[in-house]
């Protein structure tokens, strides 16, 4: 039997949508689980080489881990709260998020118009490797499908951690394990159907090891945010979107603003209503001006303002908004929302 350590983190639910936030498109190794004696529903997921059971309460997230077997064997001798803390890391629960939604509901109307259940997402702290290979994988796809490719992949590659609820789970491959199927890594992903993505998973893993590893990822983190975008799209198949998604997600550049198809119809109905008017394609110049705008309304952490409004506009969200609405409420009736109705591509 996997060995499993548990604990609970006190966090209120307006603070953290567990839901909402690991659902969302930010990591792709999360699902929903419903347990059949009508309890809460639970987030089942890997992440840090681990397998996470997660539940949720008005007050704390309850956990159970199930760590990879090579870390188990490393920390054996661990304390429990060493698996809080890696928690309170990947959900970034030192970030306040109460002082900035005030912030931000100051800094522009339609900010307010998002309902109080979904505005409490949090942004991931994910590590860099996943983080790049399944933006890869997500470029003109969508969650599901995504979410079958990731699967594949960590099954060939990565470490079997075990088997929950009748299914194997297995950790993110390392940047070791793949080089050590290099040579035919591409072909295999093309067996899979994984298309022209494959070519740029292969060839990024190669460039990354090129770059210096994981101690170019730990470059990345002490750049400045221009500087750290600039040298991920030297990569195979990144260009500016992804590094965005990558710097927000993973390098601790909470300044970043992806702008997909989601963001640019909400700048355009709702911030930016004159400049794109007669816009008909987000070219680089484009781009640069409605992130550029983000941050001048939404301030430093403008990339975590834009996980809220695209989380608010997708579909898949819709019911969850109007069952939780009222349990979770805490900035009052919420008005009507304004979204935009838009497709659930990450494109």
């Amino acid at each position: 039997m996997e060995k499993c350590f548990v604990g609970e983190i006190a966090i209120p639910a307006s603070q953290a949508n567990l839901q909402v936030t690991l659902l969302g498109g930010q990591s792709f190794r999360w699902r929903k689980i419903d347990p059949t004696n009508g309890s809460t529903p639970q987030l089942h997921g890997v992440a840090y080489n681990a397998y996470w059971q997660l539940s949720q309460s008005d007050a704390a997230i309850s956990y159970k881990v199930y760590p990879a077997p090579a870390l188990n064997a490393k920390r054996s001798s661990c304390k429990d709260d060493i698996y809080g803390a890696l928690l309170r890391r990947y959900l970034r629960l030192d970030f306040d998020l109460n002082m900035n939604l005030d912030s931000w509901r100051a800094a522009h109307e339609h900010f307010s118009t998002i309902t109080p259940h979904i505005k409490a997402v949090r942004v991931l702290d994910q590590e860099p490797l996943e983080n790049i290979l399944s933006f890869i994988c997500s470029q003109n796809n969508h969650i599901k499908r995504i979410s079958t490719m990731i699967d594949w992949f960590c099954s060939k590659y990565g470490q079997h951690i075990g088997t929950f609820n009748e299914r194997d789970e297995f950790s993110f491959p390392t940047l070791t394990a793949l080089l050590d199927k290099q040579k035919d890594l591409d072909h295999k992903l093309r067996e899979a159907k994984f298309g022209y993505r494959a070519k740029f998973i292969a060839q990024t893993v190669n460039k990354i090891i090129e770059f210096g590893g994981e101690n170019w990822f730990d470059k990345l983190r002490k750049m400045s945010y221009a500087d750290a975008r600039n040298e991920l799209v030297r990569l195979p198949g990144i260009g500016f979107k992804v590094a965005d998604c990558i710097c927000l997600m993973s390098l601790g550049h909470l300044e970043a603003v992806p702008i997909d198809t989601h963001i640019y119809k909400i700048a355009q109905a709702f911030y930016m209503k004159e400049e794109l008017a007669k816009v008909k394609a987000v070219t680089p110049r484009i781009y640069d001006e409605i992130a550029n705008h983000f941050r001048t309304v939404y301030g430093p952490y403008a990339g975590w303002a834009q996980a809220v409004l695209f989380c608010g506009d997708l579909q898949q969200f819709q019911q969850t908004i109007k069952d939780s609405s009222t349990k979770h409420a805490v900035e009052g009736s919420s008005s009507s929302n304004g979204k935009v109705k838009a497709k659930k591509k990450r494109k």
